[in-house]
């Protein structure tokens, strides 16, 4: 067992920015230390750990499974020492009128929206929330907006040297239909699948995972209508027989209001991790502390 009397926070906090940075270069820049110190810090880190934590890549810095076991461990423990830090200058919700910005593609304000606005009302919450758009392209502008306090997306495979991320929650996709105008089995066969119409709903309505897989396996997927936002899919499906398929969280919500059926989608579908991120400048300031609680558990259990 490590000696936790041998434990420097600043190196644990080196290292969950390595993980994010997957560059010494980069994570210097974003702690606004040099480019040796990492280097010492990730020598220390190595030692203390008894492994090499990262290896060197053409991809950048790739983390070893023993530094992402150490990582999922390690960022909710820096986030409630954080917490407690700031505890005596904790943020009152019930006292600030101050507006708090989020950033967030629609398919994520369709789930959160309606469960941040329920909490605002049942706890009699005085501060005020602002939904923004942004998606998985468009991310780091909104990240280095003086506007935004937290922006959620798809957790990026590089973060930019100005933001700190948590994950949220995991999820995958559905398959939704109107059955009032296809008559189709609750689990959707394949043959049903590749048979019918889809609407396709993406940031640049272009082709997606989906025709990748189907265009693998000899199959090219029938696109009726090809929509840049998930706004508009309640209306469509509500008169045209079509399938779509889009992530958990929103085919719940869109069928729940439309009466559609949801079913898994009859192919490898990918998964995928939603992540808070914010601007390094607002790490530790008690109202970023809390609106990061309480996306944390209005996503609780998903």
């Amino acid at each position: 067992m490590i000696d936790l009397r041998r434990v420097d926070l600043n190196l644990l906090v080196v290292f969950q920015s390595l993980m994010q940075e997957g560059s010494v270069t980069r994570t210097a820049v974003k702690l606004n230390v040099s480019q040796s110190a990492i280097s010492a810090a990730l020598a220390r880190l190595r030692s203390l750990f008894g492994d090499p934590l990262f290896e060197r890549s053409r991809a950048g810095m790739l983390p070893t499974p023993r530094a992402l076991e150490i990582s999922a461990r390690l960022a909710p423990a820096l986030t409630s020492i954080a917490e407690a830090i700031y505890e005596d200058s904790e943020f009152d919700p019930m006292r600030s009128a101050r507006m708090i910005h989020l950033a967030m593609s629609d398919d994520l304000e369709l789930m959160l929206a309606s469960r941040l606005a329920q909490r605002k009302l049942a706890e009699g919450w005085a501060v005020d929330f602002a939904i923004h758009q942004t998606n998985s392209v468009l991310w780091r502008d909104s990240v280095d907006s003086e506007r935004n306090d937290i922006i959620l997306t798809v957790t990026p495979g590089q973060q930019s040297a100005t933001s700190q991320s948590e994950p949220l929650f995991s999820g995958g996709y559905s398959c939704l239909y109107n059955p009032r105008l296809l008559q189709l089995s609750d689990r959707l066969t394949f043959e049903d699948y590749v048979a019918v119409d889809h609407v396709r709903v993406s940031y640049d309505v272009q082709r997606g995972w989906v025709d990748d897989m189907l265009a693998a396996r000899g199959h090219k997927r029938k696109v009726l209508c090809a929509i840049s936002h998930f706004s508009g899919l309640a209306s469509i499906m509500s008169s045209m027989p079509v399938v779509a398929t889009i992530p958990d969280h929103a085919a719940e919500v869109l069928a729940g209001i439309g009466d559609l059926t949801r079913s898994p989608v009859p192919l490898h579908a990918p998964r995928f991790t939603i992540s808070a991120i914010w601007n390094v400048r607002n790490d530790g300031t008690p109202e970023n502390v809390w609106v990061r609680k309480v996306l944390r558990e209005l996503v609780e259990g998903m």
